[in-house]
């Protein structure tokens, strides 16, 4: 609906429209360069989804002819003779926007007890029978990590897996989540990506 919403933005554009127009625009760019701001994307997408629902529902659900008699003026004789089945159209988009929602309900609960209801150490699949396949393999790496290097060791990888290194193999790493010092984070990724008498060094 991010299209719908954007397409009635334009149709009547003032400061505000305007300004989430811009908003909308710059958000897409921004997380198409960057996968981390689709958190930046998600309000604008809610928000314009909004938009082209409540617009759209609000478009036709004025179309849809109540029980009570109109008037037969000349006026709504011409109205009825350009849409002849006005309310019949109205029902019927009022009717797929309901399922769109509804749908939409249903997708969101599913996705929310498969992919976030589970912690990110242990991850989930299913197998092309349908079983569902655990992947433990983090969690045993982190546990092998504690039980058989000093308590002193000093971890290199990679920076996605710093804090989870630190609470649950309790060593010390040399970059973490924290990624404010970029230098630091691309010397380790120099090092892993050079040949071991280059790397050594670093």
């Amino acid at each position: 609906m991010f299209p719908v919403g954007l397409y009635y933005c334009f149709r009547e554009l003032s400061d505000a429209n305007i300004f989430v127009i811009l908003y909308s625009v710059t958000s897409i760019y921004f997380a198409g360069v960057m996968v981390r701001l689709m958190l930046v994307l998600a309000p604008i997408m809610c928000i314009m989804s909004g938009i082209g629902i409540s617009t759209t529902l609000s478009t036709y659900m004025k179309n849809i002819e109540s029980g009570d008699v109109i008037p037969a003026t000349v006026k709504n004789k011409k109205k009825a003779a350009d849409y002849p089945i006005k309310s019949e159209i109205a029902t019927v988009m009022v009717t797929i926007v309901a399922i769109f929602l509804t749908t939409f309900v249903f997708h969101c609960t599913w996705v929310t007890s498969e992919a976030y209801s589970s912690p990110s150490i242990v991850l989930a699949a299913r197998g092309h029978d349908g079983n569902r396949i655990i992947f433990d393999d983090f969690r045993e790496a982190y546990n092998w990590l504690k039980f058989n290097t000093p308590e002193d060791a000093k971890i290199m990888s990679w920076w996605d897996y710093g804090y989870q290194l630190t609470a649950m193999a309790n060593r010390t790493i040399l970059v973490d989540n924290n990624t404010w010092n970029n230098t630091h984070i691309s010397r380790v990724g120099q090092a892993m990506a050079s040949l071991r008498n280059t790397a050594t060094p670093l």
